[in-house]
């Protein structure tokens, strides 16, 4: 007998009654539906339904066509394949088609789609509704549904769902589903499941108390064990795009950073470089954001991603924001493929494929449009906020990311170890602007950004240039756990022209820094006082706005410590929302593979981390050893912050049973290598890592479970996760 003729004996002798046979096939389709609405945070819900919703439908209709003429059965999945792309063609693809029938770009559309994946991790979310992005899940679904009709012919029922299931941890690896809204699908998915395994007589008058039952154990089940894992310290989870980005679209030689003294040189400075309109004057207009620091070159690594529909504010912004817009039409001057932009752009139009970097909120482009329309969100906030805020030690821009400093610069103390507040971070500003000051428009302007430079402008001379001085604000700053970074940009001009067009020449070429602002996000600071300029400083604009918070801000020996540190941005969210917010990390859907190597891969990568720090000699081995226990500590579930020193570590560690010991060691060698103002000897880096084993051997006596979530803890191992 053929297969098929087996498959249809095998139909009559045990499949369940048709009725039972056809919901089972609708549970399972509906969960891949789910599946595909997870999406909704890449591409938004009004976009998914139709095209996932038409491919489960024409499924069921070639399945139930299946089950009425049986000689189609042997046919079946290339029948399901062909009705599915036929539908994705007309829901999604019908710009390809012609008078609603398939063509050769129709299917090399849906070739493309393979891809489409990758393409959508290059994007900011909501992501373009387009085809080549958006084809990729209802192909997804489609696959899902051919292996479910399959499945529920030769498995058991509940087999059927580990499609929709591995549809649903595919978008969790874009974007992982948190507090209420895993919660209903995991209760979703808690039905569909108890509508598979309903028996085929079962007596439905008996449902209901068995039925609530079903749907509160498996939604637990489910959400705990197959939907993601409750994370107690509330880190970010997990995200494909982290690994993923979009390659600059042109090769550039320098930075903005670089070309800033260019511009400012006597042939260059009345040279035009963009004019804008807009309704409401601006302070300033950036370029890039730079936060990583060699001691020579100032970069950075985000990745660049294609402009979405819409960027909204990252969850470090949690105040109000009001949208504002501009038009700006860039001039021969303006070279490169940056586009001048705002600190939390939305939208970029009249641009061929823009791309943004979401954390320096860099835009770049791979042609120069004739110009181009910006959106972008402005916070609503007053000088008395700013002014007792705290600082995100959670933000990219901490000491880590720029190495040891100088002894020569090391030695300025100019906050006195105050704590990192916003108040210590302008009276830093405010110590800048009293004791140095930029050079005569007459007199040349020094350039360079590097240790030499710095040393000569910050002990030396006293004068130096925009890029010098913000170069020097970010090094103190960081050295005082005040978290910031330096951008290179435009001053706005005073006035705009007759026609309403304000015009920025390259003698507005200007550098400053910016800090981190718990619940504000990034904030711009003028420790040079040379980006104020006429109306530019209207109210409500930013620099009015540090200008009020600057004058309240007292004598930093006036300054007084705040009882503790300021909260980090994930737990001021949580204490002034008081919402129900359970983050959620995904890990149904990942391959076997993937679950061993993060098992073997985590404690590996830790192991050789550790003795990478040991390696490094001097004072950078001590600071190793440093970062080492605190890493050590940390994943054992105590908070550490960017402002603690050893001692305060200890102290936060006093649960952590004999790890005070060596902890003390490692204070001493720190303090000795530090501050001593002399080179670290081999003994004192010995008595650093000595006290890191010491701190090992202690932690070993805690309870296995706990060593083993320390042993696989992820987030130290991350860049820019370290410290919170």
């Amino acid at each position: 007998m053929s297969w098929g003729g087996d498959q249809k004996a095998a139909a009559r002798s045990v499949d369940p009654t048709p009725p039972a046979k056809r919901r089972r096939t609708v549970a399972a389709l509906a969960g891949i539906v789910l599946g595909g609405l997870c999406f909704a945070p890449v591409f938004g819900v009004q976009h998914l339904w139709f095209p996932v919703a038409l491919v489960c439908l024409v499924a069921f209709l070639v399945t139930e066509a299946c089950r009425r003429w049986s000689a189609l059965l042997s046919w079946r999945p290339l029948l399901v394949v062909a009705a599915g792309l036929l539908a994705i063609v007309e829901s999604v693809l019908q710009a390809t088609t012609l008078a609603g029938l398939p063509t050769l770009s129709s299917i090399r559309a849906l070739g493309d789609g393979l891809t489409a994946w990758r393409l959508t991790l290059e994007s900011t979310w909501p992501a373009r509704p387009e085809p080549e992005l958006l084809i990729f899940v209802p192909l997804l679904a489609l696959v899902a549904c051919v292996l479910t009709i399959e499945l529920l012919d030769r498995a058991p029922p509940l087999v059927a769902l580990l499609p929709a299931v591995a549809v649903v941890g595919v978008s969790q690896l874009y974007v992982a589903a948190e507090g209420l809204t895993a919660v209903l699908i995991a209760i979703a998915f808690g039905l569909l499941v108890i509508a598979v395994l309903i028996p085929d007589h079962f007596e439905y008058r008996k449902l209901t108390p068995w039925a609530t039952t079903a749907a509160v154990t498996l939604a637990a089940v489910i959400c705990g064990t197959f939907v993601s894992t409750i994370d107690p310290h509330g880190r970010t989870p997990y995200s494909l795009q982290r690994v993923q980005s979009a390659s600059a679209p042109t090769t550039r030689q320098a930075s903005p950073l670089d070309e800033l003294a260019g511009r400012l040189s006597p042939s260059a400075r009345d040279k035009v470089v963009f004019k804008y309109q807009t309704p409401k004057p601006v302070d300033r207009w950036r370029l890039v954001a730079l936060d990583s620091f060699d001691g020579v070159n100032w970069t950075t690594d985000h990745p660049l991603l294609r402009m979405g529909s819409q960027l909204a504010p990252g969850p470090e912004v949690r105040v109000e924001t009001e949208t504002q817009s501009a038009t700006i039409r860039p001039e021969d001057a303006l070279e490169g493929p940056w586009l001048p932009g705002q600190l939390l752009p939305e939208t970029v139009g009249n641009a061929v494929d823009p791309q943004v970097e979401p954390i320096g909120s860099t835009l770049v482009v791979p042609e120069r449009p004739d110009y181009y329309k910006l959106t972008w969100a402005e916070p609503t906030i007053d000088a008395a906020y700013l002014g007792s805020a705290g600082l995100d030690s959670t933000a990219p821009g901490g000491l880590n990311d720029m190495g040891p400093l100088p002894p020569e610069i090391a030695d300025l103390n100019p906050l006195q170890d105050k704590r990192a507040t916003m108040q210590t971070a302008i009276a830093l500003e405010k110590w800048f602007r009293k004791n140095y000051r930029l050079p005569d428009a007459s007199s040349p302007s020094p350039t360079g950004y590097s240790w030499p430079q710095l040393r000569t402008f910050l002990k030396g001379q006293k004068i130096g240039s925009s890029e010098q001085f913000a170069a020097a604000y970010v090094a103190l700053a960081r050295q005082n756990s005040i978290p910031a970074r330096l951008v290179v940009g435009f001053r706005a001009p005073e006035k705009p022209d007759a026609a309403g067009w304000y015009t920025v020449t390259n003698a507005d070429a200007y550098a400053w820094p910016e800090v981190a602002v718990a619940g504000l996000g990034w904030w711009p600071l003028d420790p040079a006082a040379g980006a104020k300029t006429g109306n530019t400083n209207a109210a409500g604009s930013a620099a009015s706005i540090t200008d009020q918070a600057r004058a309240a801000v007292p004598e930093i020996n006036k300054i007084q410590d705040p009882e503790q540190q300021p909260p980090s941005a994930d737990d001021a969210d949580d204490a002034n929302s008081g919402a129900f917010h359970i983050p959620l990390t995904p890990v149904f859907g990942v391959s076997a593979a993937l679950l061993l190597l993060w098992l073997a891969g985590v404690p590996l990568l830790k192991q050789f981390r550790a003795r990478r720090r040991r390696r490094r000699g001097g004072s950078a081995a001590v600071v190793g050893a440093w970062a080492e226990a605190r890493d050590r500590i940390r994943a054992h579930g105590i908070p550490v912050t960017a402002g603690m020193t050893v001692r305060d570590l200890a102290h936060a560690a006093r649960d952590l049973p004999d790890t005070g010991p060596g902890l003390a060691n490692v204070a001493r060698a720190v303090d000795q290598a530090l501050w001593s103002g002399g080179p670290a000897t081999p003994d004192t880096v010995g008595q650093a890592w000595t006290g890191v084993h010491a701190v090992r051997r202690a932690l070993r006596s805690r309870p296995w479970l706990d060593r083993l979530q320390a042993a696989l803890e992820l987030r130290t191992l991350l860049p820019g996760t370290r410290q919170r």
